[in-house]
């Protein structure tokens, strides 16, 4: 076991320069010391140099030393951490990983959409956090991000909304540095319309509803509600010049459309004259600047509405408009485009549920793993996509952006092995397979109302058997606890469901902390005695002891 680890970096790009900076972080943190060195006596060589796919790279032996070649400076970074996550830490050293081999992704889209709703970790958290966890998720492969636009120009609420732009600008300035694109995600929403002659009629939704007619929308077929929703976008869109955006993302549903007979079906009418304004606002503000139309709950309803039908005609006829289409459903992948492929021929990607699924308040029990739904769910979609948008409300459900984050790198990649990898990753190879059986038992167990007790107390008893052998660093760190607390809370509330005991109760008041959650609304407030004395939540809880 080596405490030092000599390394030479022979690129300058800055991308590489920052490699190897997390590099070095990564090693700190879990008690490792780095040092440049000349390459003649270096143990670990970074270099960049042409190879078979964009954003791929190669890790080979180079005499006693450990060469990581990326294909250009993005490659790097992306084989710097295959290096660490296949490394073995322990309170008495480090091996470096014996993963040697040249790989590249089969997707180019490898995003996340990070939702800054309910006083959620994103809108929260320091800002140092949020950089330090976008480095993190680079080193898995990750290379778009999205923050949300503010859709309330009439609103009080917009004042505090906006307040976040800087942050927001601040951490995509970082993102921006790893290489990583940055965008921009609205819907047609406005609230407090200032004249209802342009305001929206609501859309025909679903039972039980998809759609959302939330706030007030205006109408995309009365000129004043274009002109508003025009100057809306713009005052927006300039107030990330500080940063610069590579595409803007729209979105045509939660919110609701509009369902007058000019805008509906809203998909095909009414949500397309949107996404032209809103491409070209952008393109005319941010050169070269891209559109992607989501498809969210198209044809939602028993009968379709003709929303995929219309959007595709839409693209055909008048190519240029849209760059990418991101398609996905609460549950399994929409039909219409499994039967006809991607709307218009474009590339596709999706827009993968990884947090609001399965158990509420999201985040509320801690970690929430389901990676088999995940891989389920992309198996039916895998041969159209180019990758994907994970819509995310927190950092509690970690390791589903990793098991996208895998299949989107490797289409054909197993849920059981990411969740294997994920665990020699962030905890050790030692503690490796009960952890990832007690992700799988958590996953079984998460829909699940009270959970099943057999299998809350094994996942438990697994997690507990290997937390000695971990290293220090693993056994703090917030990826564990939220582990943990997960686990812990399954057993408190399989065995006394209506009582939350002191035990269960200390496990929420953690993921408070954790999820920064001081100020959360009810939908990411895990329901801790402190969260409802301070209002957060109305319901009163119950106090026991075991």
């Amino acid at each position: 076991m080596a405490s030092e680890l000599t390394i030479h970096l022979s690129d300058a790009d800055p991308i590489s320069g920052e490699a190897l900076r997390i590099l070095k972080r990564v090693l700190k943190d879990r008690g490792v010391a780095s040092v440049e060195a000349p390459a003649a006596s270096a143990q670990l060589l970074l270099d960049v140099a042409p190879g078979p796919g964009v954003q791929g790279y190669r890790i080979e032996d180079a005499g006693r030393a450990i060469r990581i070649v990326g294909h250009d400076p993005r490659g790097l970074l992306y084989g710097v951490g295959r290096f660490l996550h296949t490394s073995s830490f322990s309170d008495a050293g480090f091996l470096p990983g014996t993963w040697r081999g040249t790989t590249r992704p089969d997707c180019s889209f490898r995003g996340l959409y990070t939702a800054h709703n309910f006083h959620n970790w994103y809108r929260e958290a320091p800002v140092a956090d949020l950089e330090r966890y976008v480095e993190d998720l680079a080193l898995w492969g990750l290379n778009a991000l999205v923050v949300p636009c503010c859709t309330n120009p009439h609103s009080p609420a917009s004042v505090l909304y906006e307040s976040m732009i800087p942050k927001q600008v601040q951490w995509l300035k970082s993102a921006r540095k790893l290489g990583i694109r940055v965008g921009l995600l609205s819907t047609s929403v406005i609230d407090r319309v200032p004249d209802p002659a342009y305001a929206a009629v609501p859309v025909p939704d679903a039972n039980p509803p998809r759609r959302g007619n939330i706030g007030d929308r205006v109408c995309l077929t009365h000129p004043e509600g274009i002109r508003v929703m025009r100057e809306h976008l713009d005052r927006v869109m300039a107030m990330y010049e500080g940063v610069g955006l590579d595409f803007v993302t729209a979105f045509p549903y939660d919110e609701g459309g509009c369902g007058c007979s000019g805008c509906y079906p809203w998909g095909a009418k009414g949500y397309v004259r949107f996404c032209k304004m809103f491409g070209e606002l952008a393109r005319a503000r941010y050169s070269g600047c891209e559109l992607i139309a989501g498809t969210w709950c198209f044809d939602v309803r028993e009968e379709p509405d003709g929303e995929f039908d219309g959007f595709d005609a839409a693209v055909r006829a008048e190519p240029g408009w849209c760059s990418r289409v991101m398609t996905d459903a609460h549950e399994d992948f929409p039909a219409w485009p499994l039967q006809h492929g991607s709307p218009g021929g474009l590339p596709m990607i999706n827009f993968a549920e990884i947090s609001m699924w399965g158990r509420w308040p999201w985040g509320g029990s801690g970690a929430n793993p389901f990676p088999r739904r995940l891989e389920r769910i992309w198996k039916q979609s895998r041969h159209l996509m180019d990758g994907g948008l994970p819509y995310s409300e927190g950092r509690f459900e970690d390791i589903n952006k990793v098991t996208c984050l895998r299949l989107f790198w490797d289409k054909e990649a197993k849920a059981d092995a990411i969740a294997r990898e994920y665990a020699v990753a962030e905890f050790g190879p030692a503690a490796a397979g009960a952890v990832s059986e007690a992700i799988r038992l958590l996953e079984e167990n998460y829909p699940v109302n009270p959970p099943d007790a057999a299998r809350a107390g094994q996942a438990l008893k697994l997690l507990e058997s290997v937390e000695r052998c971990m290293p220090a660093s693993a056994r703090i760190d917030w990826r564990w606890r939220l582990l943990l607390m997960r686990a812990i809370i399954d057993v408190e509330t399989a065995a006394q469901p209506n009582v939350v005991t002191v035990r269960r109760n200390a496990a929420y008041e953690e993921l408070i902390d954790i999820n920064c959650a001081y100020v959360a609304l009810c939908a990411v407030c895990p329901p801790a005695e402190s969260a409802f004395a301070r209002g957060q939540l109305r319901r009163p809880g119950t106090l026991a002891t075991p």
